[in-house]
């Protein structure tokens, strides 16, 4: 039994042996495992954070172009309201000036533009005339 013994002791050292050698490198791939895990963890903190810078600059571009749409707009607006105001303004001032029987500063130009027409037909009559009356005396 001893022989036996013998080679059941060699086997069982020769076992633990082989399961040290076992755990010893199970150890060194659960290191390494870690450095790898440590590794992918900051890279992928390093590369959240590149993303959101690059998320943040997105959105500030993306806020500006809605700002800017949104003033444009709003200067449509503006400008339509302007000239919405700008004609009932001149409609209501013509209805006051019609009411009142002044004329308007359209009305007052037309007027001049005439008078500067008669003026003119009545300076050309009085031209002919006054050359005819002195061919009529010599």
């Amino acid at each position: 039994m001893t022989a036996k013994n013998g080679k059941q002791v060699k086997l069982q050292d020769y076992v633990r042996e082989r399961l040290e050698e076992a755990r010893e490198r199970l150890s060194g791939f659960e290191s390494e495992a870690e450095d790898v895990l440590k590794t992918l963890v900051e890279r992928g903190k390093e590369q959240r954070k590149e993303i959101e810078a690059l998320l943040e600059k997105l959105n500030g571009r993306e806020l500006r172009a809605i700002e800017t749409r949104a003033v444009k707009q709003i200067g449509k607006r503006a400008t339509q309201a302007s000239t919405e105001v700008k004609k009932r303004f001149e409609e209501l001032q013509a209805r006051v000036l019609g009411a009142t029987g002044v004329a308007s500063s359209s009305q007052v130009r037309e007027i001049n533009r005439e008078i500067t027409r008669l003026g003119k037909k009545l300076d050309a009559l009085i031209g002919k005339r006054g050359s005819g009356r002195t061919d009529a005396r010599v």
